[in-house]
């Protein structure tokens, strides 16, 4: 293996276990036994799980190889029918709007992290607000409101302008440093909204895109001609993969040789974003499992979706099974110089970890019946049912 391809697998394998590690913790949230403790101390709820989630059942995780599917095979008969520029142009202006929404609260959130829950405090005050109502009729035709608020704090709309300017640079340069730096956002940002109910679900999750994966990387070319998975994947140039030059020390040579304007061009080498947040949603699950162990043994007001100092078994499981599945899924593309499912390896590496931590710990039974509350959401109640109760 030459230097150059042992620094495209290093780099693509710390970057996407390092966002699979950062993004795990980001997607904490306040464990129910600390909720319990403040309503026993009758102390107020804060405001630290603000976000909405959208948790994933195991009707959900059914339907996720079939929507893939779908999503795949548009963009393939796209790509081969239509205008690939013009494609690629709407799909990157859509990545960029949703890109100035998402990334702020990722980036403040991770400051949060390393920096302490209120270490924003001096610069998240609000500065504006906006107010509307929800209205819907009920089977009984009575109608509820809801207050929706919209809160727009300084550093928010600050961080908002500098990645307006992110992503007007990434569009008119296309660099692959700022795709990767959008792309692990938008990673974090999935990992944090997107969070699976039990251990059910992710296991079902895992073994339908097990099979989604092999299915579009090499049976797809039986009847479409080529790899369905490998052309959108090559094809799409957008923030939706991770990239490492596989040739850098040759390129380096070559711009000593005939500068910048006339370097050799960079080959790369890729993961895509699937890799990354599926079994990120699997390995923050075991991660919110030792977080629901640790905070009912050990109550406390301190221990929030900022606490990350507790035991967690299931978790460097699971990484360790994240790392091992995509140093094979390396090793086994280098020797047969093709792409490769990555989920093919990751899943049943991220799984069985899993499951043989809970097997020794004997702990089957309870990680089974487990259900994250966080998955569930907060409960909504409208004005009229607090009349009514």
């Amino acid at each position: 293996m030459s230097s150059s391809a042992f620094f495209a697998y290093g780099a693509l394998l710390t970057l996407a276990s390092g966002t699979v590690y950062v993004g795990s913790l980001a997607s904490l949230r306040t464990p129910e036994a600390t909720k319990a403790l403040r309503k026993e101390k009758g102390l107020k709820e804060t405001d630290d799980d603000e976000e909405e989630v959208q948790g994933v059942s195991s009707e959900g995780a059914w339907m996720f190889p079939l929507l893939g599917s779908a999503v795949l095979v548009s963009l393939f008969l796209a790509f081969k029918y239509l205008d690939k520029k013009m494609i690629i142009l709407i799909v990157n202006i859509y990545f960029a709007v949703v890109g100035c929404l998402a990334i702020p609260p990722v980036l403040l959130h991770l400051c949060k992290m390393a920096f302490g829950s209120h270490s924003l405090d001096w610069c998240t005050k609000r500065a504006l607000s906006f107010k509307g109502h929800v209205s819907w009729t009920t089977p009984s035709t009575k109608k509820n409101l809801y207050d929706t608020v919209i809160k727009l704090d300084s550093a928010t709309m600050g961080l908002f302008v500098v990645v307006v300017v992110l992503m007007a640079i990434y569009m008119y340069t296309k660099h692959w440093v700022l795709a990767n730096i959008i792309a692990v956002c938008f990673a974090m940002q999935g990992l944090s909204l997107i969070l699976l109910d039990s251990f059910q679900t992710g296991l079902i999750l895992l073994g339908g895109l097990f099979l989604y994966d092999i299915f579009w990387v090499f049976g797809s070319s039986k009847f479409a001609g080529q790899s369905v998975m490998v052309s959108v994947a090559t094809n799409f140039d957008g923030p939706i993969k991770i990239l490492a030059p596989r040739n850098l020390l040759e390129v380096l040579s070559s711009v000593q040789e005939k500068g910048w304007t006339a370097a050799d061009a960079f080959q790369f080498s890729l993961l895509g974003l699937g890799d990354i947040v599926v079994p990120g949603a699997f390995a923050a699950l075991a991660l919110a499992f030792d977080q629901h162990h640790a905070s009912t043994k050990a109550r406390s007001l301190t221990f929030n979706r900022f606490f990350y100092k507790f035991p967690k078994p299931y978790f460097h499981a699971c990484m360790v099974g994240y790392v091992l599945g995509l140093f094979t899924t390396m090793v086994v593309m280098h020797i047969f110089k093709t792409g490769q499912p990555a989920l093919l390896y990751l899943s049943p590496s991220c799984s069985l970890s899993v499951l043989f931590v809970a097997w020794y710990r004997g702990e089957l039974l309870d990680m089974w019946s487990w259900v994250s509350p966080a998955s569930q959401g907060a409960p909504k109640t409208a004005p009229d049912d607090k009349k009514q109760a």
